[in-house]
């Protein structure tokens, strides 16, 4: 009896003790610190289109007296911008391929990223750049700037329209009824794009994480005239693909009606 006491104070201890031992179990892993997220160089550039004449804010299906002292009323303006670039010294950056702008649809802008810095230049072109121009139009959808939705294609050249001005004209500055006088002058094919420079004199600063606006004046009286040529609506006021001679002065003096605000 005094055996089997012992035997169980023994056996006893012995399972307290083995208790009291710590578990065989591996140290807990930490776990990994979460990735640094990358820090952004990049802001967005805002290009904004403003149209005007003689200086004072555009407005569509309004009177106006141009430069020949005709009154013109503008119903319809679309063009293109393509290729769109900031420039600071030999340092390019694409901002946007392609952009429409429509009149009717009120404020004009696009807009893109660019990596940060200070740009000296801007550069686009009037018109859809070639390879753009020469592309299958089907591929894209409704909203797209080069949709067929937009109404902008020439299905018989199988390219797009890379301005469409439309409106009436009278050619008596006194006149007192609506214009009635058809004018419509749309550019396009290839041989139409033109490239332009705008100096960006004071620079143009894109900050990371941040939203800059360019401006640019489109001064629609100047569509009329440059220094060297005039359009005179009496005599030619109808471009359709088939009058390149009117067409290429509304494409020059288009260019040459931008400037940097």
């Amino acid at each position: 009896m005094r055996m089997n006491f012992s035997r169980s104070i023994f056996l006893l201890t012995l399972a307290s003790g083995l208790l009291a031992m710590p578990g065989c179990k591996p140290d807990p892993v930490e776990p990994d610190p979460p990735p640094t997220p990358p820090v952004s160089t990049t802001g967005t550039l805002r290009i904004q289109v403003q149209p005007t004449w003689d200086g004072a804010p555009f407005a569509l299906n309004t009177v106006y007296h141009n430069v020949s002292n005709y009154r013109v009323k503008v119903e319809m303006l679309k063009f293109y911008l393509g290729n769109m670039r900031l420039i600071a010294g030999t340092d390019t950056v694409l901002v946007k391929d392609v952009a429409l702008f429509d009149a009717a649809n009120g404020p004009l802008m696009v807009q893109g990223s660019v990596e940060q810095g200070t740009w000296t230049g801007f550069i686009a072109g009037l018109g859809v750049p070639m390879a753009l121009n020469d592309a299958d139009p089907i591929v894209y959808s409704p909203g797209h700037p080069l949709s067929l939705s937009n109404g902008t294609y020439w299905s018989w050249a199988t390219a797009y329209r890379f301005v469409m001005f439309d409106g009436r004209f009278d050619t008596d500055p006194a006149g007192t009824l609506a214009p009635a006088q058809l004018m419509s002058i749309h550019t396009g094919l290839n041989a139409m794009y033109r490239e332009f420079e705008l100096p960006l004199a004071n620079g143009l600063t894109i900050t990371a994480g941040n939203t800059t606006t360019l401006t640019l004046e489109m001064a629609v009286d100047a569509f009329f005239y440059s220094p060297t040529d005039t359009i005179d609506l009496a005599v030619d006021n109808q471009s359709h693909g088939d009058n390149a001679p009117l067409a290429t002065m509304l494409t020059n003096n288009v260019v040459h009606s931008l400037s940097v605000q």
